[in-house]
């Protein structure tokens, strides 16, 4: 991906029932969202998973928006239009941006910096307390009604459990690659996103919760094997502090 590559793209939910339709998919609480308003969400499949990290968009008053990183419109849309059975909607997508549209994110950088997961993140399996907690508050409300995956958001909020993967960003002083592995040989932890950053590069992992535990994990490249800083957030760990 170049500089001048599109960072972004748009998955759009049009019709009476767009915003109803909406609220009842997404981890984020829509009620009373203004035309104009906006609000960061994750959309997760049955299971829990996430489908995608999205900022949602009311653009008109039948029309809703999901800006997503490139290559995640695709299982987006198909996610939504899967319960759509009686729902007055239509969708629209993946389409890149209008010439007027403002990006949430301008670069690869920004979004790793932000920790949002994209295509290569998802694909590894992600639960929402895989996440740090900055983005996990930002994008669930933990008191809306149900939504798809809801019911293993709500367990793991209330065991204060953290799942075997998680995703974390790092700092690495030599060059790397996506798909570059990470952490302990034995449990399949892959760098997921690489970006340069002034004299290193920050990177995305998906990783072991026993890996994410220290300050430190080594990445091995083709070059060799260094060590990667931690950069997350220690509450990206359980809250009952086990690491096991």
């Amino acid at each position: 991906m170049t500089s001048h590559d599109p960072v972004t793209e748009l998955v759009l939910v049009g019709g009476p029932d767009a915003l109803a339709y909406s609220d009842s998919q997404v981890t984020q609480d829509l009620t009373g969202l203004a035309v104009g308003e906006g609000a960061p969400t994750f959309v997760l499949d049955p299971k829990g998973e996430i489908v995608a990290s999205a900022l949602l968009r009311r653009t008109a008053h039948e029309l809703v928006t999901f800006e997503v990183p490139v290559g995640v419109g695709v299982l987006l849309r198909a996610r939504l239009e899967r319960f759509a059975i009686r729902s007055k909607v239509d969708f629209d997508g993946p389409v890149p941006l209008g010439a007027d549209d403002v990006a949430a994110l301008d670069s690869e950088l920004t979004r790793i910096r932000a920790g949002l997961p994209g295509p290569e993140e998802l694909a590894r399996g992600l639960a929402v307390h895989g996440v740090a907690h900055e983005l996990r508050d930002r994008c669930v409300s933990f008191t809306k009604g149900c939504y798809p995956g809801q019911e293993l958001v709500a367990r793991m909020q209330a065991r204060g459990a953290t799942p075997p993967f998680v995703l974390c960003r790092l700092e690495v002083a030599e060059p790397a690659r996506v798909g570059d592995a990470a952490g302990d040989p034995a449990r399949e932890g892959r760098l997921t996103s690489i970006a340069a950053d002034a004299d290193s590069w920050l990177a995305l992992a998906v990783v072991h919760r026993r890996d994410a535990a220290g300050g430190t994990i080594e990445v091995r490249t083709s070059a060799g094997a260094q060590l990667a800083k931690v950069l997350e957030d220690p509450s990206l760990r359980s809250q009952r502090g086990d690491a096991s």
